[in-house]
């Protein structure tokens, strides 16, 4: 486990996201999370192990219609979309970037989605939702920006007693030097846990734990095949977007590999 990097404020959140939105969108797509691949032997499409990722934590999260459920971090919306889409539940995403929200909201109205699907400014470590609020959460890949403790505790706060909160996350699986350490850290990222540190977190932010799953043999692909899009595009990101295109794409190049972890937690006081 490790404690001694400095947590990114919102600031240095909105600031990343503000160029890495576009290099995320030009060289993987829409939704800012790894792809999940069945075997080595699985031939997938990133794009289509991309939404298998997305099938499994619909899966796991159990949503149907008539559900209010809070994505938590959501990106510029197309996780919230494919949610909607297949279970029938109304989605409120959330995002502390301005741009992303923006753009999540104008995707909703091309779709015609907006009553079911919608994007708020939020900083999720102090929700402005009341207790209680929503029948379901997910955060995909979104915790690794926040102070986890008092993000957990807000989501259990705002998801009933009883209902699901699934998360994926990063997963240190190798112990990382001070280098990989700092590179991370210029990602805007809060330090990377192991397995067992995240057991030991999640529990003690109160929530209760359905299931735990490093997922990582499935999802290893993704920083290889990232990097290989990056690579392709980095000309082309630098000269639109200049020295902090480059700077994100730097970090996507680099060898620094982590796992997955997969988190189903319940709400606690049912």
């Amino acid at each position: 486990m490790t404690t001694d990097n400095t947590m990114p404020s919102s600031a240095d959140i909105s600031d990343f996201y503000d160029v890495a939105t576009h290099v995320l969108t030009t060289i993987w797509g829409d939704s800012f999370h790894v792809g999940y691949w069945l075997s080595d032997d699985d031939d997938s499409s990133d794009r289509q192990a991309v939404e298998r990722t997305e099938e499994l934590l619909t899966g796991k999260l159990g949503a149907s219609s008539g559900d209010r459920v809070l994505d938590l971090g959501c990106g510029i919306g197309a996780p919230a979309f494919r949610l909607a889409q297949v279970t029938g539940a109304e989605v409120l995403g959330v995002s502390i970037d301005r741009g992303q929200i923006d753009e999540a909201n104008r995707r909703a109205r091309a779709l015609g989605v907006e009553k079911r699907v919608s994007f708020e400014l939020a900083d999720a470590l102090e929700l402005p939702y009341a207790d209680d609020s929503f029948d379901a959460a997910w955060a995909i890949e979104s915790l690794i920006h926040m102070d986890r403790p008092p993000a957990l505790r807000e989501l259990g706060r705002v998801v009933r007693p009883g209902g699901r909160i699934v998360i994926s996350d990063l997963l240190e699986r190798e112990p990382l030097s001070d280098g990989q350490r700092d590179l991370l850290e210029s990602m805007a990222l809060s330090p990377v846990l192991t397995l067992d540190a995240y057991r030991k977190l999640v529990e003690e932010s109160g929530l209760e734990v359905v299931e735990l799953t490093d997922v990582s043999e499935h999802t290893h692909r993704t920083h290889a095949r990232m990097a290989d899009s990056a690579r392709r595009h980095y000309d082309e990101l630098v000269r639109l977007h200049g020295a902090e295109a480059a700077e994100v794409l730097g970090v996507m190049l680099s060898p620094v590999e982590l796992g997955i972890v997969v988190a189903v937690l319940r709400s606690p006081g049912a």
